[in-house]
C-alpha cells in the first residue's frame, strides 16, 4: 500500500511564538502526529524562524523548489494558515503549484476542490483581516515600545542628539545651534525651505562634515520631529520623553503655522489638468505631460518626445477618461457584490470589535486600580505608614505601569479604527467604481484613478496596475462573477451565509496565547496574507 507523500512545514515570526506551544518543534511535533495519524508518508520538513530585527524564509523558498522538482508530491501540511501565507503572493504561488494544504490546527483542507463558497469566504476575509492585524502587530511585535513608554528613545539618536547611559538622549552641543538656527528662522514665516537651507549655509551654520548644506527634505524632517520640544512620535503615537528639548514649544508652533504659508504657496501650475504626473510613457518610462490647445482642449504626450523617444502621439483628456472609465470597471462592486461583501465585513468586525471591547474594558479597569492604589500610597506617605523612599520606587513603578497601559489603549484605538475606516473607504470607492459615465464625472474619475493606480502606461493603449487593496479586489470580483456565472447568485450567496455560523466557531476553538495575544479571530487570519491595508495613504 502506498501512502500520500507529504512535506511538512513550520514557522515562527516572534518570540511570543517561540514559547512552549508554538515553538517550531510543538508544531513540527503536532504535524507529524497527524501524518501518522492519516497515513501520511513525510518525505520532507522545512522551518524558519524569523525575527523582529531579520525576516526571511530561506527555508520556505526551499520548499517550493523541492515540490517544483517531486511533481508527484502534492500535500504539504502546516499547524495554522499563518504558518504558511504571509502575504497575497504566497498564496497566488501556492496555489498555482496545485497543491492540497492541510490546516490542521483548524481542521480544514485546502485545495482545487475545494468549494466555491469556501474559496470566497477565504478571499474576502484575506481581504479585510490583515488591516486590524498590520494595525496591532505593527505597535507590538518590535518590541521598541516598553522604551518609548518609559521615555527614552530606542532608535537612532537625531540629529542634535547623541545617546547616553541607558538609551538616553543627550544635547550634542556641536550641532545644537544649527537646530535652534533652523527653527528660530523658519517660525518666522519668511523662509521656504530652499531658501533657509541656503541661509543657513551662507550664515555659516553647517549640516554635517562630509555634507555641509542641509538638504530641503531633511531640513523638512527636522522641524516637524517633536522630539526637539521634549516628545517622541512613533507610528502616530506621542510619548513623552525624558530627553532635554531643544528648542521651545513657542518656536516649534510658529514653525508649524510656517509650514502652512509654505503650503499654500505651492499652487501647481497645472492645476486645471485632471491628470498631472500619473501616466508613464510605455517606450521611455517618461511622465506624461499635459497641455492646453486652441484653449480649450487637453492633450497630453511623452514629455520625451522632444528628444529620443518614438512616441509621439498625443492622446485627449477625454480619451484618458474613457480609459479609467473601462479599467476602473474591473474593481467596481456592483449592488450585488457590494452586499456580500458588506455583510462579510461586517461579519469580521463584529469579531474584532468585541475583542477590542474586551481589551479597552482590560485596560480601563487596570488603570482604574492603579490610580486607587497610587491614591492610597500617597495618603500612607502622608500619614507616615509608608516610607518616603519607598514611596518614591513605588510611586515609579506605577506610573510607568500607568503610561505603559495608556500606550497600549492608544494601540487598539488606532488599529480599531484604522481597520473600520479603511474597509468602509474601500466599498465606498469600489462602488463609486462601478457607476456608469451618466452618474461619475470627470472629477471623479480623477480622484477614483489617484488613490487606486499602482502604474499607468500609455503606448498604443492606456495600461492601468492597481495598487493593493484593489490589485487583490479585482481578482476576487474575477473570481465571484466566474463563481455566480456557474451556480447563480442566490446559490452562490446563501452557501456563503450559512457558512457563516461553522468559520465562527471554529475560531472559538482556537486555543489562548497565539500571534497578537490570542486577540485576531481565525476567520481573519487564515484567510488574509496579501494586503497591506494599513498604509494605503492614498485612502486617508
Amino acid at each position: 500500500m502506498d501512502h500520500k507523500k507529504v512535506v511538512i512545514y513550520a514557522r515562527v515570526s516572534s518570540r511570543e511564538q517561540e514559547r512552549e506551544g508554538f515553538s517550531i518543534p510543538a508544531q513540527l511535533k503536532l504535524l507529524k502526529e497527524y501524518a501518522l495519524k492519516n497515513g501520511f508518508q513525510i518525505v520532507q520538513e522545512y522551518s524558519d524562524a524569523e525575527t523582529a530585527k531579520k525576516a526571511g524564509r530561506t527555508n520556505y523558498n526551499a520548499m517550493l523548489e523541492y515540490l517544483k522538482a517531486n511533481p508527484e508530491v502534492k500535500t504539504v501540511l502546516v499547524e495554522k494558515t499563518d504558518r504558511l501565507y504571509r502575504n497575497f503572493k504566497d498564496y497566488v504561488t501556492l496555489e498555482d503549484y496545485d497543491l492540497e494544504v492541510h490546516l490542521v490546527k483548524e481542521g480544514s483542507i485546502i485545495s482545487k476542490n475545494s468549494k466555491s463558497h469556501d474559496k470566497f469566504i477565504h478571499g474576502i476575509k484575506v481581504l479585510m483581516a490583515k488591516n486590524y492585524i498590520d494595525n496591532l502587530s505593527e505597535e507590538i511585535s518590535k518590541g521598541l515600545h516598553e522604551g518609548l513608554e518609559q521615555g527614552y528613545w530606542p532608535f537612532q539618536p537625531p540629529y542634535g542628539y547623541l545617546r547616553g547611559a541607558k538609551k538616553s538622549l543627550i544635547i550634542d552641543k556641536s550641532r545644537i545651534l544649527f537646530v535652534r538656527r533652523a527653527f528660530e528662522l523658519f517660525a518666522t514665516g519668511k523662509y521656504s525651505l530652499r531658501k533657509l537651507a541656503e541661509q543657513l549655509f551662507i550664515d555659516g551654520y553647517y549640516y554635517k562634515g562630509e555634507r555641509p548644506k542641509i538638504t530641503q527634505s531633511v531640513l523638512e524632517a527636522m522641524l516637524k520631529n517633536v522630539i526637539y520640544v521634549g516628545q517622541m512620535n512613533c507610528n502616530g503615537i506621542i510619548y513623552q520623553g525624558k530627553h532635554p528639548p531643544l528648542v521651545s514649544r513657542d518656536i516649534f508652533d510658529k514653525a508649524q503655522l510656517a509650514f502652512l504659508k509654505v503650503d499654500k504657496s505651492k499652487v501647481r501650475k497645472n492645476f486645471d489638468f485632471l491628470y498631472p504626473g500619473i501616466v508613464k510613457c510605455g517606450v521611455c518610462g517618461y511622465s506624461f505631460c499635459g497641455e492646453r490647445q486652441k484653449k480649450r482642449n487637453i492633450y497630453y504626450r511623452c514629455s520625451h518626445f522632444d528628444r529620443s523617444c518614438p512616441n509621439t502621439a498625443y492622446i485627449s483628456e477625454k480619451q484618458l477618461t474613457q480609459s479609467f472609465r473601462m479599467h476602473l470597471k474591473r474593481i467596481g462592486l456592483d449592488k450585488d457584490l457590494y452586499e456580500l461583501v458588506k455583510y462579510s465585513l461586517k461579519e469580521c468586525l463584529g469579531d474584532e470589535q468585541e475583542y477590542h471591547k474586551s481589551e479597552v474594558e482590560r485596560i480601563n479597569s487596570e488603570t482604574e486600580q492603579c490610580k486607587e492604589i497610587l491614591k492610597k500610597m500617597y495618603l500612607d506617605q502622608v500619614n507616615g505608614v509608608l516610607d518616603y523612599a519607598m514611596w518614591v520606587n513605588l510611586k515609579n513603578e506605577y506610573e510607568v505601569k500607568l503610561s505603559r497601559l495608556n500606550a497600549e489603549l492608544q494601540r487598539h484605538t488606532i488599529a480599531n479604527t484604522n481597520f473600520l475606516d479603511t474597509g468602509l473607504k474601500i466599498l465606498d470607492l469600489c462602488s463609486k467604481a462601478s457607476l456608469p459615465a451618466t452618474e461619475l464625472s470627470e472629477n471623479e474619475v480623477a480622484q477614483i484613478v489617484r488613490a487606486t493606480y499602482l502604474n499607468v502606461t500609455k503606448d498604443k493603449k492606456v495600461k492601468m496596475v492597481f495598487k493593493e487593496p484593489f490589485a487583490t479586489i479585482e481578482k476576487l470580483i474575477k473570481f465571484a462573477k466566474k463563481e455566480i456565472a456557474e451556480i447563480g447568485l442566490s446559490e452562490f450567496k446563501s452557501a456563503i451565509i450559512s457558512s457563516k455560523d461553522k468559520c465562527i466557531e471554529s475560531i472559538k476553538k482556537e486555543p489562548e496565547g497565539s500571534d497578537f495575544n490570542g486577540s485576531i479571530c481565525f476567520k481573519w487570519w487564515r484567510l488574509t496574507y496579501s494586503l497591506k491595508l494599513t498604509n494605503c495613504q492614498s485612502m486617508a
